[in-house]
């Protein structure tokens, strides 16, 4: 009996050493994979940001800026991409996660302040780090949307660089980040690339231009659509293809990301049920939108225009393959079969 006492422990012990072996190799290739994408460092050849009126920001306050430039800038930073759901009110940057799995992540202070980006970022490394989510010591930066805002236009780029650096200066110093696994294990598997996004800016660029033409920012077209969509990272939340679904890194209770399409819920709309969610948090069936993870009270600031714009593109996902080559405006007539 004891020794068949001892056969069992030891094939126990066996099977348990295994695992843990094979625990360790997976743990360890997690790390080393997800280190080494964390870790790399990119290149970028200088630029510098300028408006289509060939004005030069110079690095430092923006005296002398245009107020037309400074109030674009306003507009795109507070209202349409919203700097400061990530960034805090004051860009002077916020917690973002501190969780055991997710990890330790604060969004930068922007500002001109103590521990500020704002007080030394020069024109080309705004630029890295906007367009293509590179720090100017060459490293990803995590969680910055430039897969998305590497759409934004010279002049656009050239505006919210102006406002951020219009700011009032705010001294603060936020904590170091602390990566946790379950952050490394979507790193090394690739199962969220805009985490990581200027790796996602390179392999675009490495296939075609993305960059969305825009003539003009005060016409109704779903061409204005699709770029208001890019500059406030609505496939962050709703996914590339903006049908909705939890992200990989999604925090517990949040909920589920709706389908933008004509798919999804939008499906019975009209322009206007559209208008009252966006700037009201209301949906017609009465129910109010989580301000938390919809910021629709910053929304509210979309002026009619970029409703129009933003309805007619969602509209047109549903009837042509590409709607940049459909830019019909709302006086045009129906721009779809939901109208509501």
């Amino acid at each position: 009996m004891s020794t068949g006492g001892r056969g069992s422990l030891g094939g126990f012990l066996r099977v348990a050493l295994g695992i843990a072996a094979v625990v360790f190799v997976g743990a360890a290739g997690i790390y080393l994979r997800s280190e080494r994408a964390l870790a790399r460092r990119h290149v970028l050849a200088s630029q510098s940001i300028s408006s289509d009126r060939g004005a030069v920001i110079d690095a430092g306050v923006a005296a002398g800026v245009d107020a037309d430039l400074l109030d674009r800038g306003r507009h795109l930073v507070t209202v349409v991409a919203q700097c400061s759901y990530c960034h805090g009110p004051d860009l002077a940057g916020r917690e973002m996660a501190d969780d055991p799995w997710i990890g330790r992540l604060y969004a930068s202070n922007l500002t001109r302040g103590v521990g500020g980006v704002g007080a030394f970022y020069s024109d080309a490394e705004w630029d890295a780090a906007l367009r293509h989510g590179i720090a100017p010591d060459g490293r990803s930066l995590l969680l910055m949307p430039s897969g998305e805002l590497a759409q934004l236009t010279d002049r656009d780029l050239a505006a919210v660089v102006a406002y951020v650096r219009a700011v009032p200066a705010v001294d603060r110093v936020v904590p170091g980040k602390r990566t946790g696994w379950l952050t490394r294990f979507v790193v090394a598997l690739g199962l969220a690339p805009d985490l990581i996004s200027a790796e996602q800016v390179e392999r675009a660029a490495g296939r075609r231009s993305t960059r969305i033409l825009v003539a003009h920012s005060d016409a109704p077209t779903a061409g204005y659509g699709e770029y208001l969509v890019a500059l406030g990272s609505c496939r962050v939340c709703h996914r590339a293809d903006l049908a909705g679904g939890l992200h990989p890194l999604s925090l517990p209770g949040e909920p589920v990301p709706p389908d933008l399409t004509p798919n999804g819920p939008l499906a019975g709309w009209s322009r206007e049920d559209f208008a009252i969610a966006m700037r009201e948090g209301r949906t017609p069936d009465g129910r109010l939108l989580d301000r938390e993870f919809m910021p629709w009270p910053a929304f509210a600031g979309l002026r009619d225009v970029e409703i129009d714009a933003l309805w007619l593109y969602l509209e047109s996902l549903g009837r042509v393959a590409d709607p940049r080559a459909d830019d019909r405006t709302l006086a045009g007539g129906p721009v779809g079969p939901h109208k509501g």
